[in-house]
């Protein structure tokens, strides 16, 4: 059975500097695509809603489980929203970061300038709602937020690790708000999909991959199209331009495997720093030094393809960057790494040198 493939071209919003934070106004630096199955075909119609009217649907949420593409579709949303309106007064922010920074003005007695920006936001973006569970009391907080910005007619994206309707925790007056809404549960691509994704990601790259192959790593892997997409880079990088991906190539790779578990983000960052001849601290650092800019934007690359840490994870351990600044980051190296073959080839000499470190 063939299995049918949603491509919705999102319009992708220009990253800002992490220390910009607040509201700010965006501009958007082309089209992204979010490829998925039709056990995500609701998505696209939460998309076309969107574009109708915005506020109608607001707050919509989307949720479901880490990998599952929740951040690139909340990037996209807010960057239709943008193209039709460029000056709208977006912010974002994640749940414990809404909760630590409402709560210091607080305690700062600051709250009413904090106050100010939060409910004078065209757009509130707000990811990771499940941190809000680790602080309650700020959970009316937000309720009053959601209830003005609806006043207003402001939009509200949000995304969730799960159902908040379903979450205990979370109080039944802040359920009831988001019910209002529109909720959207965004899945893990089915095998079949899998499978569809796989060898949609080898011809991009000009590269061929048997029926089988691509079957038995859509069964080995249960994971979404950006960790499939290192998962498929990783066999590309280790094999000639020449060679079709079999399931010999497979089976090497799931061996290889076994030891994926012993690298950890510490040894990415150390053995790329000294590869690259910089500071560890300088690639934690915020230095727009070209050559530190690529030296960390490698090292994040191989982290989502060497290990099973998430976006956020990676963005934590190099200093403290947000999720959407990894994932800019991966997509800027690799689309370099396809024109810089020097660049190439050092790339995956560093990783042959991660990975024989990790068999010591």
């Amino acid at each position: 059975m063939v299995t049918e493939i949603i491509t919705i071209a999102l319009p992708w919003v220009r990253q800002e500097d992490p220390a910009l934070n607040g509201s700010a106004k965006r501009s958007i630096e082309g089209l992204r695509p979010f490829v998925a199955g039709p056990e995500n075909r609701l998505i696209q119609s939460a998309v076309e809603a969107l574009k109708q009217d915005a506020s109608q649907f607001s707050p919509l949420v989307l949720y479901g489980p880490s990998g599952s593409g929740k951040s690139h579709l909340l990037q996209g949303l807010m960057g239709v929203l943008i193209e039709r309106n460029p000056n709208l007064d977006v912010l974002a922010i994640t749940g414990s970061d809404f909760a630590r920074e409402y709560g210091n003005a607080l305690r700062q007695e600051t709250a009413n300038e904090t106050r100010a920006r939060f409910f004078g936001a065209d757009v509130l973006v707000l990811e990771d709602l499940h941190e809000m569970l680790h602080f309650p009391s700020m959970q009316q907080t937000l309720l009053h937020l959601l209830d003005e910005l609806d006043r207003r007619g402001a939009t509200v994206l949000v995304s969730c690790r799960e159902n908040p309707i379903a979450m205990e925790g979370f109080s039944s007056e802040l359920r009831s708000r988001l019910s209002a809404g529109l909720l959207i549960p965004v899945v893990l691509p089915e095998q079949g999909t899998r499978e569809v994704l796989i060898q949609g990601i080898a011809t991009r790259h000009n590269r061929k991959i048997t029926q089988m192959a691509a079957q038995k790593l859509a069964v080995a892997f249960p994971h979404g199209l950006l960790q499939l997409s290192g998962i498929v880079n990783r066999l590309i990088a280790q094999t000639p331009p020449e060679r079709c991906i079999d399931t010999a190539l497979v089976d090497s790779l799931l061996q290889s495997d076994k030891n994926t578990a012993k690298i950890s983000l510490r040894n990415i960052a150390n053995l790329t720093a000294k590869y690259f001849r910089v500071k560890v601290a300088d690639m934690k650092g915020s230095s727009r030094r070209q050559s530190i800019v690529q030296a960390r934007s490698v090292a994040m690359l191989l982290a989502r393809q060497l290990t099973e840490e998430s976006l956020k994870a990676v963005g934590k351990h190099f200093g403290g960057r947000d999720h959407t600044t990894v994932m800019h980051a991966v997509s800027s190296i690799e689309a370099k790494l396809k024109k810089d073959v020097a660049l190439r080839e050092a790339v995956a000499e560093l990783r042959e040198a991660i990975l024989q470190q990790s068999t010591n």
